[in-house]
C-alpha cells in the first residue's frame, strides 16, 4: 500500500462509531503529490486500551472509502492483533507480529461482492430508465438468457448472472437466490441463500465500491464488448503513479526476471521502485532520467520470452 494517487471516489465515515476525524478530504477530493498522503487522523477514547483500540478498529472498518490504495485494512490488523492490545509495541513489532497487511478475500466473499454489486446496478439502471422504468430488470416478452455483469478484482474476472423472478426475487448465477429488500442510489439491503447484507455502494465510471462488513470491496465493471482501439498495448508497462524517472535500471536488449527493479519514481517526498510483471526483454523505452511523468505514463515494453 506505498501511497497512491487518485480521486476519493467515495468517503464517508460511520458517525454512529463513537471517534473523532480529523480531515481534509470529502468524497471527489484529489489525492495528488504536492502533499504528503494522509487522509485523516482518527482518535477515540475508553475506559481502557483495548476499548480504545476496539473503537479505532471499528471506525476504520465500517469507514466507506474507495479510488485509492490505503492502509486501512492493515491499521485494523495492527489495533487488532493480541500483542497491540496488550501494549506490546516495541520498535520491531511489525517485523515479529506480521499483521496481515491487507485482507484476502476468498472464492465465496468475492461472488457476495460481485452479486451486490450486481443487483445495486440493475436498480440503477431501472431507476435511471427514461421509459418503463417500473418494469421487472431484464423483463422481455419472450425467453431470452439470464443478463450477465462481469466484475474484476485483482486477477480475478468474477461474471455474476442474474434473472427478475415473479415473485420479486432474483435468481442469481446457477443456484443462489437473492431478494432485494430496499435499493437507493447510495446503498442496497439485500439477502442472498439467507445471508443479509446492508452496503454502501459507490460507483464512478467503471469502479464500483461496496462496503462490506469486513471493510470495503473495490470491483471493476468490466465492459460486456470491446471497444476498437482500446485495447492494451502487449508487454506495455506503465507508471503506476505521477513521479520524476529518478533512475532508469535498464536499457534497451536488457532481459529481465519478473520483480527486477526497472525504474526508480519520486513521488509524494519517496522514491518508489516499478518491477518487471514478467521475465523477458526490454524492445523499447519511453521516458528518461529526470522527466516528470503523468499516472499511467507508458515506460517501456517488455517482450516476454
Amino acid at each position: 500500500f506505498l501511497p497512491t494517487t487518485g480521486s476519493l471516489v467515495a468517503f464517508e465515515p460511520d458517525l454512529s462509531v463513537d471517534a473523532r476525524w480529523d480531515s481534509g478530504v470529502v468524497q471527489g477530493s484529489v489525492i495528488g503529490t504536492d502533499f504528503d498522503p494522509m487522509i485523516a487522523k482518527v482518535i477515540t477514547y475508553g475506559e481502557s486500551r483495548v476499548d480504545a483500540a476496539n473503537k479505532l478498529s471499528r471506525a476504520l472498518e465500517s469507514l466507506h472509502i474507495g479510488g485509492v490504495v490505503t492502509n486501512r485494512d492493515f491499521l485494523v490488523a495492527i489495533l487488532r492483533s493480541e500483542a497491540f492490545l496488550k501494549g506490546l509495541t516495541t520498535t520491531n513489532f511489525i517485523e515479529k507480529v506480521k499483521p496481515a497487511l491487507s485482507i484476502v478475500l476468498s472464492a465465496s466473499k468475492l461472488q457476495q461482492v460481485a452479486s451486490i454489486a450486481a443487483l445495486w446496478i440493475q436498480g440503477k439502471n431501472r431507476d435511471d430508465a427514461e421509459i418503463l422504468g417500473q418494469l421487472p430488470s431484464g423483463w422481455r416478452n419472450s425467453r431470452l438468457p439470464r443478463q450477465k455483469i462481469s466484475f474484476q478484482y485483482d486477477e480475478n474476472e468474477i461474471p455474476i448472472t442474474y434473472r427478475s423472478r415473479r415473485d420479486g426475487k432474483f435468481d442469481l448465477n446457477e443456484k443462489s437466490v437473492a431478494t432485494v429488500f430496499n435499493w437507493d442510489p447510495e446503498s442496497i439491503n439485500v439477502e442472498i441463500d439467507g445471508h443479509r447484507f446492508t452496503s454502501k455502494v459507490t460507483k464512478d465510471n467503471d469502479l464500483v465500491v461496496v462496503q462490506m462488513p469486513w471493510g470495503n470491496t473495490s470491483l471493476q465493471e468490466l465492459p460486456r464488448f470491446l471497444l476498437p482501439g482500446s485495447e492494451e498495448i502487449s508487454g506495455g508497462l506503465t507508471a503506476p503513479m505521477p513521479g520524476k524517472v529518478v533512475e532508469l535500471k535498464v536499457k534497451v536488449g536488457d532481459s529481465i526476471s519478473k520483480g527486477d527493479v526497472v525504474v526508480i519514481l519520486e513521488a509524494m517526498k519517496m522514491e518508489h521502485e516499478v518491477n518487471a510483471p514478467a521475465d523477458g526483454k526490454v524492445s523499447e523505452i519511453y521516458i528518461k532520467k529526470d522527466e516528470q511523468l503523468e499516472n499511467g505514463a507508458l515506460l517501456m515494453i517488455v517482450d516476454s520470452k
